[in-house]
C-alpha cells in the first residue's frame, strides 16, 4: 500500500535557509514575481489533491537592485602586441570560484502548499533542491522495479526519504506494484518516518495515497521543467 508522507514543521526556522525565500522576504525590497502553478496530468482525484498539495514554481527578482552583468576589463591598445596572442583576462576571484551575478537579486525555486484540515503552510524550496528529491522517486521505482532487494526491506518502516533546506521532510512506503489503500486498510496503520523528532519542534504530518506519491511526482517534474526553461530575462520579457 504505497504512501507519501510530508513532516511540516508548524514554524518556519528564523533565519531563511533558500535563496528564494531570502529575496522574498527581504527588507525594503520590491520583489517581481513570475509564478507557474504545476499540474499532474492524468490525476483522476486532481480536484481533491490540489486542496492539500500545490506546488508552485518562482521567477524572483529584486527591481530595487536588480542583478548587474559584470564589465569587461578596460585593455589598452598600447597593451596588446599585434605579433603576440592576446592573455586571457585573469579573473579578480578566487580559483575554482565562478561569480554569481544574481547573488541576493535573483532567486528561483518552489512554494510548497501543504493543507491539512484547518491547517496550511507554505515551505519553499530553491531549484536546486527538486534533483534530490526527483532522485528520492526514481529510487523508489527503481528498487520497486527490482522485486529481491524491495522485499528484502522492512515494509512496515519507510526507506527512503529526503529533507528540504526549510524543515519540510518527505517519505515513500510501499511498492509500486502493491494495492491501493482502502478503508479496510487505513493510512493511519502506516509507519511513520523513523527518525527521532525533536519534542520541542511542534510539527504535523501529511500522508497521501499512492494517487498523491504520483501527483506530487508529477508537480516536481513539471515545476523542474519550466524553471530550466525559464530564467532572469524571461521575468523581464527580455527573452
Amino acid at each position: 500500500m504505497p504512501c507519501l508522507e510530508i513532516r511540516v514543521a508548524l514554524q518556519p526556522p528564523p533565519q531563511p535557509a533558500t535563496r528564494l525565500r531570502s529575496l522574498l522576504e527581504k527588507p525594503g525590497a520590491a520583489v517581481l514575481r513570475r509564478n507557474y502553478i504545476a499540474e499532474a496530468a492524468g490525476q483522476v482525484d486532481a480536484a481533491a489533491l490540489r486542496s492539500r498539495l500545490r506546488v508552485t514554481a518562482v521567477l524572483a527578482v529584486d527591481l530595487t537592485d536588480p542583478p548587474r552583468e559584470p564589465e569587461p576589463p578596460a585593455e589598452s591598445p598600447d597593451d596588446v602586441n599585434p605579433g603576440e596572442p592576446a592573455e586571457p583576462a585573469q579573473a579578480a576571484q578566487a580559483p575554482g570560484e565562478v561569480p554569481d551575478i544574481h547573488d541576493g537579486s535573483f532567486a528561483k525555486g518552489l512554494e510548497i502548499w501543504i493543507a491539512d484540515g484547518t491547517r496550511s503552510l507554505c515551505v519553499y524550496a530553491d531549484a536546486d533542491e527538486i534533483a534530490g528529491a526527483l532522485a528520492l522517486f526514481d529510487a523508489w521505482l527503481r528498487l520497486a522495479r527490482y522485486q529481491p532487494a524491495f522485499q528484502r526491506l522492512e515494509q512496515r518502516i519507510v526507506g527512503m526519504s529526503y529533507r528540504f533546506r526549510e524543515g519540510m521532510a518527505i517519505a515513500i512506503q510501499g511498492g509500486p506494484g502493491e494495492a491501493a489503500h482502502t478503508a479496510d486498510a487505513s493510512l493511519d496503520s502506516a509507519a511513520a518516518i523513523p527518525e527521532i523528532h525533536d519534542f520541542r519542534e511542534p510539527a504535523f504530518f501529511v500522508r497521501f495515497s499512492a494517487a498523491g506519491v504520483t501527483c506530487f511526482h508529477e508537480l516536481l517534474l513539471s515545476a523542474s521543467a519550466w524553471l530550466d526553461e525559464n530564467s532572469y530575462p524571461n521575468i523581464l520579457g527580455s527573452k
